[in-house]
């Protein structure tokens, strides 16, 4: 493995922390020195990466994407079409692909919601073994969902159920826990409240507090979190009281329970990008102006949350909602563009998808900073980021991503054409 020193950028380390005409240097997968350049000598032998003009950051993280769904843009289906079409060899090569974009993006870690026998716990370990190339992959086997709850109303009635596709009562869902631990989890999925599919309301909670509470007390057992999917104030107050670790989407959050979540210190991964591609692309990209309608509410809920969340002094970690060609793989910086938009410095934003996310996937001492005994993942974005957060929008500004201490630029340069 070569050493490689990045030298001259504006380095941004950690939240407060950054060094003008900085310097990071990465020997054998791992940070040695973050600091200024002019305090350090680059090993001989070390290959130098001039970051001159550019801000160098940690890599990016996205606390919730679903990775095996539709990477071919040119092809729209419907998501209900994919899944029950598509075969699972080619769901997983999708994953390959989304994967791939999103590295291409700067984002290097993503926690992925997954989708039951697909491969993605498999993927996750062939990256973690130098097997393939791809960002680290933080996987939840599949999501825990109840008769007729979200995720089981993805598919027609007529449509068979397999085993432990559902669980309902305790025992069930203690269950099932343990035997998404035993194939591999590094966190547990739980749908709390309704969605936006078909036969659903997104204000119907999902599960009642001693179900929850069965699925947390076993994941907390095995020293794993759980994120709930949660829209609804009935949905988000039966989690919280559970113990849950991280709301996903939060939609109606109300005051009172966002002060609840901060005083717990439980996480709320916004998904603001989904929303907001379905308002701006919707009928572009597989939904019906009926469909997109029936977001608005939500997508409009979404933002007054977030505000609420913010004072509240939620801990918010980023996360888009990324699944197929409803909110593209490789867009993931929109997320913190909306978060800037609402309210939040360009810092503040990038910090929900460094440290703060870092934190929810309890990796908070391997990524998300730039620091000595950090993994060795860099992103080097031409331009000044914390003057204007968009330039992560634009992949071209995207001049080198390291994985691990390993230039990735290369061989995403190479991939380019196939992945656009």
């Amino acid at each position: 493995m070569n050493d490689i020193a990045i030298e001259g950028g504006l380095v941004w380390a950690a939240p407060g922390t950054h060094h003008v005409n900085g310097l990071v240097v990465i020997q054998n997968g791992i940070i040695t020195y973050v600091g200024p350049a002019d305090d350090a000598a680059v090993p001989a032998g070390t290959r130098r990466i001039d970051a001159t003009g550019c801000t160098v950051l940690p890599g990016l993280i996205d606390a919730h994407v679903h990775l095996t769904t539709n990477s071919d843009h040119d092809n729209v289906v419907s998501s209900g079409a994919f899944r029950g079409q598509v075969t699972k060899p080619a769901k997983l090569l999708h994953g390959l692909r989304n994967a791939h974009r999103a590295l291409a993006a700067g984002f290097t870690t993503l926690r992925v919601m997954g989708h039951r026998d697909v491969g993605e716990i498999e993927l996750r370990d062939f990256v973690e073994r130098g097997l393939t190339i791809g960002p680290r992959l933080l996987v939840s086997p599949w999501w825990i969902t109840m008769t007729n709850g979200h995720g089981d109303l993805f598919y027609p009635p007529y449509t068979p159920r397999r085993r432990w596709d559902t669980a309902d009562g305790v025992d069930e869902c203690r269950k099932l826990v343990r035997l998404q631990a035993r194939e591999g989890a590094d966190f547990i999925k739980v749908m709390a409240s309704g969605g936006m599919s078909p036969g659903e309301q997104p204000h119907w909670p999902n599960y009642t507090v001693a179900e929850l509470t069965a699925i947390v007390d076993e994941a907390h057992d095995l020293d794993l979190r759980v994120a709930a999917h949660a829209l609804s104030i009935d949905g988000i107050r039966r989690s919280l009281a559970a113990g849950v670790d991280s709301i996903e989407h939060g939609s109606y959050l109300d005051e009172p329970t966002a002060k609840e979540m901060a005083e717990r210190g439980t996480y709320l991964v916004p998904t603001m990008a989904f929303n907001d591609w379905c308002q701006r692309e919707g009928t572009r990209r597989g939904l019906t102006p009926e469909g997109v309608e029936d977001l608005r509410d939500a997508h409009d809920r979404t933002l007054e949350a977030f505000a609420i969340a913010r004072q509240a002094g939620v801990r918010i970690a980023m996360g888009t909602d990324s699944s197929g060609t409803l909110c593209p793989f490789g867009a993931h910086a929109r997320e913190l563009e909306l978060y800037v938009e609402h309210g939040m410095t360009p810092e503040e934003a990038l910090t929900t998808a460094t440290a703060t996310a870092a934190e929810l996937l309890q990796r908070e001492h391997q990524i998300g900073k730039l620091a000595a005994g950090f993994a060795g993942d860099v992103v080097v974005v031409t331009g000044d980021v914390l003057s204007d957060i968009r330039l992560l929008g634009d992949q071209s500004n995207i001049a080198h991503v390291l994985t691990a201490g390993v230039d990735r630029s290369d061989y995403l340069a190479a991939a380019a054409s196939v992945l656009s």
